[in-house]
């Protein structure tokens, strides 16, 4: 015998601007999980990936069809595979996203 968990419903009031937002944050690699995992979920759902000198190297770029951001050069911030705060990360996006201007 399987059960089912109940359907939670939420009002209307439940749903601020803040909670709207906090819901669609990404939280980051859980504890415990290997970096490359994480990073190949990102890629499969063709979200953009900032990764350190270092995690470039790892991350296969051909295969996934990603490419480097050319109007930036530099990123900073935390680097999706080693969380590391990186002041030369690359920030790469899927090859379908890397000609879209906004």
């Amino acid at each position: 015998m399987t059960f089912a968990a109940p359907a939670i419903t939420r009002g209307k009031q439940f749903w601020t601007p803040l909670r709207t937002l906090l819901a669609s944050e990404d939280t980051g690699r859980a504890p415990g999980r290997l970096p490359g995992g994480h990073v190949m979920d990102l890629s499969d759902m063709r979200k953009a990936i900032l990764l350190c000198p270092a995690c470039i190297r790892k991350f296969p770029r051909k295969r996934a069809e990603y490419v480097f951001k050319k109007n930036l050069p530099v990123v900073r911030g935390k680097c999706d595979g080693c969380r590391a705060y990186s002041m030369q990360g690359r920030l790469m996006v899927h090859y379908t996203m890397a000609n879209i201007t906004t």
